[in-house]
């Protein structure tokens, strides 16, 4: 182990590209994935405010973290950065009890052969309820648009021009709304998304105690807030291992069309139907079969 870096372990049904390809999330700023190298990237700025880009690669058992902007010597700082990579990449789920409900599903044997399973996600909460709700009522070029002017609003990187972590709910809550709204252009999300913030930067919402809840609690949860309905409590509760619930949008009609209904995209009680054999898993399954669908 060398000051510039560091490898975390991981589980033997752990796949790192997969993982990473699992979600448009590493499409988003402050991600940006370079598939020749097949090395993940996420600028991260610190509890200290230090803001430096993370390089994440595939090893041997594990998965190696560097930066090139600092040395990772600290064990505090190594601490931390491990917390956020572990939290991004879902290390700590154990999908065993997964792969052995879906032996009862022939057609599903490439779960577990090509380790699919996980959902790259953000380092905070807070960052995946914002970003989930920019990609409602819009354009995936819209959602990618947003979230760029949007981390604009975060700490700026020291050295690398236009490059920028993803921005804390205090400060987009210290702005004016109309400086806000005016800056990420997302149209009626911004009002939302202020408010948001605003309630997390005065303690009315917990987000560290919304992750301690159980799935319906949770689902509750997000839905009580302004902009998340149905889709986006779904997508959000998925993301931290409720799978029982299932967010439809138009990439779901797309892929149930071509790949379980014969063209017809379907109801969404006829997506919720197909999906309802496989019981606590199938919030999962669907989302593995829109990947797949994609050719992730």
């Amino acid at each position: 182990m060398s000051d510039s870096g560091f490898v975390i372990a991981t589980a033997p049904q752990f796949g790192f590209e997969r993982t990473v390809l699992s979600h448009g999330w590493l499409m988003l700023s402050p991600f940006s994935w370079d598939d020749e190298s097949g090395t993940l990237s996420y600028v991260f700025q610190s509890a200290a405010g230090a803001v430096l880009c993370l390089r994440m690669r595939a090893a041997a058992g594990g998965v190696a973290v560097d930066s090139p902007d600092c040395k990772l010597a600290s064990a505090g700082l190594r601490a931390e950065v491990a917390s956020a990579v572990r939290r991004m990449l879902n290390l700590d789920w154990d999908l065993s009890a997964f792969y052995a409900a879906m032996k009862a599903h022939p057609g599903y044997e490439w779960l577990m052969a090509q380790r699919r399973g996980r959902i790259l996600i953000a380092p905070s909460l807070w960052e995946d309820l914002a970003k989930v709700l920019l990609t409602t009522n819009c354009n995936w070029a819209q959602t990618v648009n947003m979230c760029r002017q949007l981390c604009r609003l975060g700490a700026p990187h020291p050295r690398v021009r236009d490059c920028y972590a993803f921005p804390k709910a205090e400060g987009i809550a210290a702005l004016e709304f109309e400086a806000f709204a005016a800056r990420v252009r997302a149209g009626y999300r911004s009002a939302y998304l202020h408010q948001l913030a605003r309630k997390i930067a005065a303690g009315e919402v917990n987000l560290d105690a919304w992750l301690a809840l159980d799935g319906d609690d949770f689902f509750r949860a997000v839905k009580s807030l302004k902009g998340f309905g149905d889709y986006a409590a779904g997508t959000i509760a998925r993301m931290v291992g409720h799978f029982d619930r299932i967010a439809i949008d138009t990439a779901c009609h797309a892929m149930f069309a071509e790949r379980h209904n014969g063209g017809d995209k379907g109801s969404e009680a006829d997506i919720k139907a197909h999906y309802q054999r496989f019981g606590r898993w199938r919030g999962l399954v669907m989302w593995m079969d829109i990947m797949r669908h994609h050719g992730a």
